[in-house]
């Protein structure tokens, strides 16, 4: 299982397995025990994590006009 979550030192989605007690934020590098981060959801595979936190990324957007992010296509 995966759970997205934003990193407390950057703010940035991060996807992390449950497998795992830490995490390290691809953005800014610092690490983070998974208990005591927030989850915003919750996702079986990898797959399902990324579409999830793409849906999270235009949701921000359509906050933020003018404010565009790639798609990510695998």
């Amino acid at each position: 299982m995966y759970l997205i979550a934003r990193c407390p030192s950057c703010g940035k989605h991060m996807m992390a397995n449950t497998a795992n007690k830490t995490r390290t934020c691809s953005y800014c590098g610092s690490k983070a025990e998974l208990f005591s981060l927030r989850v915003l959801a919750k996702a079986e595979t990898s797959r399902d994590a990324v579409r999830i936190i793409q849906g999270l990324k235009e949701k921000e957007a359509e906050a933020r006009p003018g404010v565009r992010f790639k798609r990510f296509k695998p």
